[in-house]
């Protein structure tokens, strides 16, 4: 979390920003369980590791938490992981993959808005709720941009980008991100129904 400033309790913050929220989308990349030097273990093993907080503040409460497998990634083995985030290798993942970005964005939103796939009013091109739709979904590609962005930060630098860049900055590209993924969204939804 790189919005959490300065002398601000991180735990506190972790669990008071998933208790505010009815959904937590977890991107699991190729990478996740990376051992890290000199320990040798994936990061997630770390104690007060932030992923690790956030995930199992998610998974204490009765929201959905929604596995999303970044490019190719796979579940990871309940063996894999520390006991108090286990949990998540019992729920249902979905892909996120670059060549069906399209389908698998609109079911990753389908499931979070708890839309049956044969109910997507969205799928009716040039709907409002397909603008809605791609709007959320580029939103969402942004944000996992932007998390990325944030966790090579810190692995690079051993610092959040709020430390880099300040609370200010962080907020405005974490702002800046959804304007633009929005935006995207919708040029990418007009372009499709222009096609058709």
């Amino acid at each position: 979390m790189s919005t959490i400033g300065g002398g601000e309790d991180f735990k506190e913050k972790i669990v008071s920003t998933i208790s505010r929220s009815d959904a937590a989308l977890i991107f699991i990349g190729r990478e996740w369980l990376a051992p890290v030097q000199p320990v040798g273990k994936a990061r997630i093993w770390e104690a007060n590791d932030y992923v690790r907080a956030e995930l199992r503040a998610a998974l204490a409460r009765p929201i959905l938490v929604l596995p999303v497998l970044v490019a190719g990634a796979r579940m990871p083995q309940s063996e894999q992981l520390p006991e108090d985030v286990k949990a998540i290798t019992t729920k249902n993942a979905l892909p996120l993959r670059h060549e069906s970005f399209d389908d698998d964005t609109e079911n990753i939103v389908a499931t979070v808005l708890d839309v049956p796939a044969k109910e997507r009013p969205w799928e009716d091109k040039g709907t409002l709720w397909s603008k809605i739709a791609y709007g959320i979904g580029g939103a969402v590609a942004a944000l996992a941009v932007v998390v990325t962005v944030a966790l090579l930060h810190f692995s690079i630098l051993a610092r959040s980008m709020s430390e880099s860049i300040g609370e200010a900055g962080t907020v405005l590209v974490l702002i800046a991100s959804v304007i633009a993924g929005v935006w995207l969204g919708l040029a990418y939804e007009a372009r499709k129904r222009a096609l058709r």
